[in-house]
């Protein structure tokens, strides 16, 4: 039968290396990120993530005896109790849940990528709202994908918005971040992943003859669209049909259509 957790109190020092995570910055100084959805936390906590702290008030506290009680804390996880008032000075969530975990973040270069990576890669360029990429890697992870490379100028994956927006999609994937657009594209070429340029006004992916897969979708900036680099190394432009009068859809609305067309189209048989 699982002991009771030991829930230790959250120290000043520590407090200040949490609320410190808000930031790119902050986040990059310390090598942490934050979670603050617990529905999140758990998922990570199932597929083994190694969180170094879980941070609850009162409120979160029966999440943490469960989460013992279902065998999620093994480890070196640190149990420690805070105010609500103190969850809200480090957690994004305008109205935290009671629990937050905090964890080392995981290596993101180019050179950490799988060597296979997958029948469906997302390269998101430019992408500067959080939300917009948690849904794009949550779709990306929907669609059995396993790799995801970020560019330059992309909204850092472990920003605690972007990590809601994935519903833990996040640590399911292998992540490479900051990377240029022209070695985003040179790994591709190695690996012989010929790269979809989600494009507005290109010919509609539904009717479009694509490359061999696997297939890189390569979506822009929300407003830019993509780099010059992306768009030239591209093999080929492609976009989602819409109706007259309507501008565009968001980021996350059209890649995450256009993954979910690619992966259907790339499955055995479809072609």
């Amino acid at each position: 039968m699982p002991t009771q957790p030991e829930i230790r109190s959250l120290s000043q020092a520590k407090r200040k290396i949490f609320q410190d995570l808000a930031t790119r910055n902050g986040r990059e100084r310390q090598g942490l990120f934050l979670l603050d959805a617990p529905r999140a936390i758990e998922d990570a906590l199932a597929l083994g993530v190694p969180f170094r702290w879980i941070v609850a008030s009162d409120a979160g506290a029966p999440l943490v005896e469960r989460w013992a009680g279902a065998g999620l804390l093994e480890g070196d996880v640190e149990l420690l109790r805070a105010t609500q008032a103190e969850l809200e000075a480090m957690a994004d969530a305008v109205t935290p849940q009671g629990v937050v975990a905090i964890g080392p973040i995981p290596p993101h270069a180019a050179a950490d990528l799988p060597a296979e990576l997958g029948s469906v890669v997302l390269v998101a360029d430019g992408i500067q709202d959080p939300g917009n990429l948690g849904t794009l890697l949550r779709t990306l992870a929907a669609v059995g994908g396993r790799a995801a490379i970020l560019c330059r100028g992309t909204v850092d994956p472990w920003n605690p918005r972007a990590l809601r927006g994935a519903a833990g999609a996040t640590f399911r994937l292998a992540v490479a971040a900051g990377i240029e657009p022209s070695v985003a594209a040179d790994l591709l070429e190695e690996r012989g992943v010929p790269i979809v340029a989600l494009t507005a006004g290109a010919p509609s992916l539904f009717e479009a003859k694509l490359p061999e897969g696997p297939l890189a979708l390569a979506v822009g900036n929300e407003g830019a669209g993509l780099s010059g680099e992306l768009e030239e190394r591209a093999a080929m432009s492609t976009g989602i049909p819409m109706a007259p009068g309507v501008e565009s859809l968001s980021a996350a609305v059209a890649g995450s259509v256009a993954m979910i067309a690619l992966a259907h189209r790339l499955r055995p048989g479809a072609r």
